[in-house]
């Protein structure tokens, strides 16, 4: 229990810190929290477009192990040969 306590406050104590912190550089609470806002909208974004490349990643991988793969799914790149 002391561990979830210490979770909640500490995300508590950062979001509050951020908020002061967005506050003062724009000027009103209502302009830090559409600053957030863009911000959390954004995240959510990136979030989004990489839990969709895992997702085919993990049914590409799937697909392989079913049907048994000739290729691998990760491709690896060439080694770098120094120029003479």
């Amino acid at each position: 229990m002391k561990f979830l306590t210490s979770i909640i406050l500490t995300i508590l104590a950062l979001f509050t810190l951020v908020m002061i912190a967005l506050r003062f550089m724009e000027g009103s609470f209502e302009a830090a929290g559409e600053r957030m806002d863009r911000w959390l909208g954004q995240a959510a974004d990136e979030a989004e477009i990489i839990a969709e490349d895992v997702a085919e990643r993990t049914e590409a991988i799937i697909e392989d192990v079913r049907d048994g793969a000739d290729e691998p799914v990760v491709e690896t790149p060439e080694p770098v040969t120094p120029e003479r």
